[in-house]
């Protein structure tokens, strides 16, 4: 029996193992009603995902087995994120009638998009997650400039990893080997559908650099998207009118220079 927080999910006398899936066959069949495999992009926007809301009848049963209507949340921005924030197998982010016909689900962003259903073929998924090296290279980095009196209120979660960050002056030394060229601008940075969770720039030789950084805690085990990384380059470009080359993309543990679309080159192995 397909179980998730809510207990039992059910559409049309049918159980999912995710309130969300019945939304997604209602998107995909809205777009390609006859299943043609031929079609191998197919992006949705989030105007797609409310329409499925108010238009699929979910339920969700509890162990009591009361039953409840699924209604659109307040914010339904990370309808996708939330399916594909970490890789739990396909079998968590698509129902099995898309995945018999070869589709994966990718985030999109931009445009007011929300996602896309992407043909891999049956038996293929998409690697949309970066795979963390057994052994990475490390830089270790003084935490002296933590003040001695915050040390017992940090947290474990992105807003003490940006306290440290800030008080060490991690990206300077890490990026540039010098102290005090890259400084916080902002963290969050919100522009809809994307936020930033924070964004730095940095000054070597009068050139300009802009450092939107993902940050993600380790006690919430969530996995690095690329689609996401990529979203938040473009999301900084389009608002900033500032070319992607002139964006540096910094995730936990190592860092990646986004050359465009696809493309990724290591710097070096930070700290987890």
């Amino acid at each position: 029996m397909a179980r998730g927080r809510v207990g039992r999910v059910i559409c049309n006398g049918k159980e999912y193992s995710s309130q969300k899936h019945p939304l997604l066959e209602h998107i995909f069949h809205k777009y390609n009603p006859q299943n043609d495999t031929s079609i191998k992009v197919i992006p949705f926007t989030l105007a797609d995902i409310s329409e499925a809301y108010r238009n699929v009848n979910v339920y969700s049963i509890d162990k009591t087995r009361n039953k409840r209507r699924v209604r659109e949340p307040a914010s339904i921005s990370n309808t996708i994120l939330d399916l594909v924030r970490q890789n739990r197998g396909i079998e968590a982010r698509m129902p099995d009638s898309l995945i018999h016909l070869g589709y994966d689900l990718r985030k999109r962003t931009g445009d007011n998009l929300a996602g896309e259903f992407v043909y891999v073929g049956v038996g293929n998924t998409l690697s949309s997650w970066i795979v963390w090296e057994t052994n990475p290279s490390r830089i270790t980095l003084s935490s002296k400039g933590l003040p001695n009196i915050i040390l017992d209120y940090l947290r474990k979660d992105e807003g003490a990893l940006f306290s440290v960050i800030d008080y060490c002056d991690v990206l300077s030394q890490v990026l540039y080997n010098t102290h005090g060229v890259v400084v916080r601008v902002q963290h969050p940075l919100k522009w809809q559908p994307n936020e930033i969770d924070g964004l730095y720039i940095g000054v070597i030789g009068d050139v300009e650099t802009l450092f939107p950084i993902e940050a993600k805690a380790l006690t919430t085990r969530d996995e690095i998207n690329l689609d996401q990384i990529v979203g938040g380059v473009n999301t900084i470009s389009l608002n900033l009118h500032v070319r992607v080359q002139d964006i540096v993309n910094t995730f936990r543990d190592e860092f990646y220079l986004v050359e465009g679309p696809g493309h990724r080159e290591r710097f070096c192995g930070l700290w987890a």
